[in-house]
């Protein structure tokens, strides 16, 4: 894909999600998600480390990612440098910074067997996969994470409909992780943030068995002609990452909260 052709809001037809450039270049499915994932927990694990929440640097450093293997390959630039380079550009823009030097050590702290040169090595590979990233995504720092959508819904929910605020709680509990773990698969290139959050706070309805709530069919008033079969196909994609992380048994991570 050209960078002519990227959409303006970097929502991508599933086409062409599964047609990515890692895909073009001969990588199956499986090793692609595989990869991918291993380094979206790089940025979660680093990201913590540094105090940053999901809803801050790191889910915007999740989102740069995934843009940019939109318009390059795993196998032209591996994900655990561009995973760092996506953690130290989303510092700056989330007003959250730190220095390359932090995010170098940190990586060679807790991932050692990932990434095997020296520091100063590290820290240039960090900064020159920085401007190539830059480039990509064409200086664009907006990000739209689904978390204020969450906010929103449940303030929604306790004041406007009356809902006992502990059982509005509940549900946050759970659509909050739900949110956390779509990073892990491709939902922020396919659906706009909002979609996402209605879709997962949803589910987390199902899941905490308050279907009362959604025969209301609440999400109208948020999304017009969102439909039910839409917001199934959005939650398999994070159901079937917990199925795949579980080793084929369903449900675990969401439904617990």
């Amino acid at each position: 894909m050209s960078r002519s052709r990227i959409p303006a809001d970097w929502i991508f037809e599933e086409d062409a999600i599964k047609n990515s450039p890692s895909r073009k270049a001969g990588m199956n499915e499986r090793d692609e998600l595989k990869l991918k994932r291993e380094a979206i927990d790089i940025m979660k694990k680093i990201g913590a480390e540094f105090g940053w929440k999901l809803n801050g640097a790191t889910g915007a450093a999740c989102v740069y990612f995934h843009r940019f293997y939109m318009l390059h390959s795993i196998q032209e630039f591996p994900c655990p440098t561009t995973s760092l380079s996506c953690l130290f550009l989303a510092g700056k823009s989330e007003e959250t910074p730190k220095k390359c030097k932090d995010i170098a050590q940190n990586a060679l702290k807790n991932f050692s067997h990932i990434f095997r040169v020296n520091l100063n090595q590290l820290m240039d590979d960090v900064m020159s996969m920085e401007r190539v990233l830059l480039q990509t995504i064409k200086f664009d720092f907006t990000i739209d994470l689904p978390y204020r959508y969450i906010i929103m819904y449940a303030n929604d929910f306790k004041s406007k409909r009356a809902f006992d605020a502990a059982m509005v709680s509940d549900i946050v509990c759970c659509a909050w992780p739900l949110v956390n773990d779509s990073f892990f698969t491709h939902l922020c290139l396919a659906w706009e943030p909002q979609i996402i959050a209605v879709s997962l706070f949803w589910l987390a309805i199902k899941l905490r068995q308050h279907e009362e709530i959604n025969e209301t069919k609440w999400w109208e008033e948020h999304v017009a002609e969102l439909c039910s079969d839409k917001m199934e196909t959005i939650c398999h994609e994070v159901l079937d990452y917990y199925t795949l992380m579980n080793g084929g048994n369903n449900g675990g991570a969401a439904a617990s909260g």
